[in-house]
């Protein structure tokens, strides 16, 4: 993959004419202000950012947006409809102006139902589906969006490398051939596309929707898988992390995203309860609004929209409600 051809920040420093409107509003209020000096932004130089993870709040689906040191930006899922909006808005708020890459993991419509919003707004350079058959108006839509557009379009399939720049790389994990055919849960749901971010020391796993019987062919696969931050499946669903995936992944930060008051019992008290005997942390889009990962030197730190709750470590049984609490930023040490 290229260069996805962001712009470079606009030069942000103030002009002479600037300095002396501001010299002259100092001297009229007589230097009483003197302490709120206006200082412009300055501009990111290209390479200088952490490597970002945005895990966007769009209610109950995924949204996750990778912006690399150098600006390329990768979206992987959109939401569910009424988030389009919500996911255009924060890719322009990080100063997103192409999308090197899309990936809808899967088709329903909490995971692809912003997608025409983003494709519209954005121009893309590749898009990545996993291939699956699932006729309904979202995905018409979508596929109709990417062929109007011209935008080049990729099944996915285990093995396939993505390079956002050096030393940074997407890997497809899954799915795998053949596909999942037979699983307690959605077929759509087993065969979600899962990819693994690695930037030296540091990886994180995105999992889409997949199931336990996704969780199985992985750890046949991958012997050796490991992960600092996983996105959980399914937003905290009860079938899937299961505890041997967990034991083999080993991830110190956990991250879901799931709705406020969702109708579905996500995060299941099951999952949570597995959780929390692996991670040193959890953090979910009910509570903690969007959270933000950012890698740099080896070490990685967390942000998120609101503070913390104990309220994190419980799981929500059909009609709950959040209680709107909020959370801290919990540094980490990517492995060596």
């Amino acid at each position: 993959m290229g260069r996805n051809g962001l712009k470079d920040a606009p030069d942000m420093h103030p002009s002479r004419r600037h300095l002396l409107l501001f010299a002259a509003i100092v001297a009229i209020l007589g230097g009483a202000f003197l302490y709120a000096v206006w200082r412009a932004p300055e501009p990111i130089p290209p390479g200088s950012r952490p490597l970002e993870i945005h895990v966007l709040d769009v209610g109950q689906g995924d949204s996750l947006l990778i912006i690399s040191p150098m600006g390329k930006a990768v979206l992987i899922d959109a939401g569910p409809p009424e988030a389009g909006d919500t996911v255009v808005s924060a890719l322009r708020r990080e100063g997103v102006h192409e999308l090197s890459l899309v990936v809808a993991t899967h088709p329903h419509a909490d995971h692809i139902g912003g997608m025409v919003d983003v494709l519209e707004a954005f121009p893309v350079k590749l898009f990545l589906d996993s291939g699956q058959v699932h006729p309904t108006r979202t995905v018409a839509r979508m596929l109709e969006t990417i062929r109007e557009k011209g935008i080049a379009f990729l099944i996915a399939e285990a093995g396939q490398e993505f390079e956002l720049e050096e030393g940074i790389t997407l890997h497809v994990l899954a799915p795998m051939k053949p596909p999942i055919t037979h699983t307690r849960g959605d077929v759509l749901n087993a065969n979600s596309i899962v990819l693994l971010l690695t930037d030296g020391s540091f990886s994180m796993l995105f999992t889409g929707d997949s199931e336990r019987e996704t969780e199985r062919r992985l750890l046949q696969a991958y012997p050796s898988l490991s992960a600092q931050v996983l996105k959980v499946a399914h937003h905290g669903s009860r079938y899937a992390t299961q505890q041997s995936f967990l034991e083999r992944l080993r991830p110190e930060i956990a991250v879901i995203s799931c709705g406020a008051g969702n109708r579905y019992g996500h995060p299941a008290q099951q999952t949570l309860d597995r959780l929390r005997a692996v991670v040193r942390a959890i953090y979910r889009t009910d509570i903690h609004g969007e959270i933000t990962i950012s890698v740099t030197r080896g070490s990685y730190w967390i942000e998120t929209e609101y503070p913390t709750s104990p309220d994190v470590w419980v799981g929500r049984p059909s009609g709950l409600r959040s209680t709107g609490d909020q959370s801290v930023a919990v540094p980490g040490r990517a492995r060596r």
